[in-house]
């Protein structure tokens, strides 16, 4: 397996923020990955997808980094399923579902992550998540050895999975019952006019910042806003005002802009409602202090 040297992630991650990986590489074959997993040699290592859930650190990421391609972006639509690779986009899961008249992916519709990065964190919306569709998961361990998942097996949770996170999911078989076509594609329009309608698309933006919290407080958007933080700017990003959950790029902004905003959003929740927020975001090459600064495990 080829692995590239100090490779910009910034332009890999929907951000546009991040300093270099040390080591890239990019497996097109579950061959060809289980070999990048063994050249690793057990050490952490981080998947990227389109970044779309990833805050990279200024200084770059000192682990090897997996970039998916080849297979991994395939999509099949058979009888009463649809079988994606990892590399897949969600947007395009929608849209083969859409096509199809197979009903229940309409909340993929502009969500800007991959199939392998939907099955990390359970994705989904308010009322629909990712691994309710699936029928099995398959992963790579770090030995090279495939896996297969049932959903009772991984066990999903809200934005969390019971499977090592050493595991690089390669792809998963989606139930996809056949329902009325008319109907199928005024869901999928209906939600993704909502979606860039009250979501922020036009700046570079890794969505949602902070988990919710659940009953009995509010959203975590609501909280933002109820401690004035919404608009709010450090160096070149800034807690968008559309939507208050949302920390936008404005040009140059760097990593740490993103964490100060984190940090003193999450200080005053934290003063306000007592709830200590959570970040819904992963983060790579920070100190374990500053991931403490945010909340971040």
């Amino acid at each position: 397996m080829r692995w590239e040297r100090d490779v910009p992630l910034g332009p890999l991650a929907r951000y546009r923020i991040g300093g270099p990986a040390a080591r890239l590489a990019r497996p097109r074959s579950i061959g060809e990955l289980a070999a990048a997993l063994r050249d690793a040699a057990g050490r952490e290592h981080r998947v990227l997808g389109t970044g779309a859930n990833v805050l990279i650190g200024d200084a770059g990421s000192a682990e090897p980094v997996l970039v998916l391609d080849g297979e991994f972006a395939s999509l099949r639509v058979d009888d009463g399923t649809i079988e994606a690779g990892a590399a897949a986009r969600l947007p395009a899961l929608a849209g083969a579902a859409r096509r199809a008249g197979r009903d229940g992916f309409h909340f993929f519709e502009a969500v800007p992550g991959t199939v392998g990065g939907g099955l990390r964190m359970n994705a989904g919306s308010r009322e629909d998540w990712l691994w309710d569709r699936v029928r099995w998961a398959e992963a790579v361990t770090p030995e090279g050895e495939l896996v297969r998942l049932r959903p009772e097996e991984a066990a999903p949770a809200y934005r969390h999975v019971e499977v090592p996170t050493d595991w690089v999911f390669v792809r998963a078989l989606f139930t996809a019952t056949p329902g009325d076509a008319d109907a199928i594609r005024h869901a999928h329009l209906t939600f993704r006019e909502r979606k860039v309608r009250d979501q922020v698309y036009e700046l570079p933006s890794v969505g949602s910042t902070w988990k919710n919290p659940g009953p009995p407080h509010p959203a975590a958007w609501r909280m933002v806003e109820e401690v004035g933080m919404r608009g709010v700017r450090v160096g070149g990003a800034q807690v968008a005002e559309r939507h208050a959950n949302f920390i936008v790029n404005l040009g140059g902004a760097r990593a740490g802009d993103v964490l100060a905003l984190m940090a003193e959003t999450r200080r005053r929740a934290l003063t306000r409602f007592d709830v200590a927020l959570e970040p819904e975001i992963h983060l790579w090459g920070f100190a374990p202090e500053q991931r403490a600064r945010v909340g971040a495990a």
